[in-house]
């Protein structure tokens, strides 16, 4: 399979390893509690490079890619990092604990990856939907943590294959000749 014929291939792979990372930081904090303060905050410029990389591999061909969109999205994610930057500070001076804090990350990370779904990508709100419940689920259902988000997972994992499979899925355009 011919990936440049197939972006819809990147933006699964993307969205599917983001939601797949989240489920793994839901395991990372019901195991160990203050272990998600860690992951969720290395979490942050993972997130923000899949969705550099894959808004760019997305535009790279294109006349949409330009200096004014790069630096957008720079400062989008680089917001989030900022707010994250605020997050570690409240924690560090005790206004905040670990567990607060982390789940602070990653319902930042939920908006952020949604907006970057509104503005960038589509296939980014799903992403985030799925890790605003993710953090809504650690918050409130810890004793049924994964009884729920797993058909969680699966069903975000199923929408996003959905929604980017058949919205984005275009059969290459052949050039002025129409040889095959």
């Amino acid at each position: 399979m011919n990936v440049a014929h197939h972006p819809w291939y990147a933006r699964l792979a993307v969205g599917a390893l983001m939601i797949l990372l989240s489920f793994l930081g839901l395991i990372v904090a019901d195991i160990r509690s203050d272990g998600a303060w860690d992951y969720w905050r290395w979490m942050v410029p993972i997130f923000a490079l899949m969705c550099l990389w894959l808004s760019w591999y997305l535009r790279r061909k294109g006349h949409s890619l330009s200096l004014v969109t790069i630096w957008h999205e720079v400062l989008h994610w680089a917001a989030l990092i900022v707010g994250v930057y605020l997050i570690s500070l409240f924690v560090e001076i005790g206004i905040m604990n670990r567990i607060d804090g982390s789940l602070m990350v990653i319902t930042l990370l939920a908006l952020t990856t949604f907006l970057a779904g509104v503005y960038i990508e589509i296939s980014f709100a799903v992403t985030g939907i799925v890790l605003a419940l993710f953090s809504a689920g650690a918050a409130y259902a810890d004793e049924y943590l994964f009884s729920v988000m797993l058909p969680i997972t699966i069903l975000g994992l199923g929408l996003l294959g959905y929604l980017i499979h058949h919205l984005h899925n275009k059969p290459p355009t052949k050039p002025n000749g129409g040889g095959s």
